[in-house]
């Protein structure tokens, strides 16, 4: 199981909604599971919730339907 914590910034990710702005995507890969479960936290230890949730990865794409954009893994 890999962990993966990820800055939210325009920089990397182009998304349009702009409350997640400076947040943090935290997400565990499995790699027997296309299923992974994540968080978006205000900080970087992942103390404060903001939203949660399942989503998948195909392709070695990971979709984040919070920001409606893809995390490419071979990226990061």
């Amino acid at each position: 199981m890999k962990e993966l914590v990820i800055k939210l910034t325009r920089d990397n990710f182009n998304f349009r909604f702009k409350q997640y702005e400076g947040m943090f995507f935290h997400a565990n890969i499995n790699k027997d599971s296309e299923i992974i479960k994540y968080k978006i936290t205000k900080d970087k230890d992942g103390t404060e919730l903001k939203e949660f949730g399942n989503t998948h990865i195909k392709d070695n794409m990971i979709y984040i339907p919070q920001i409606e954009a893809y995390i490419d893994l071979k990226k990061i």
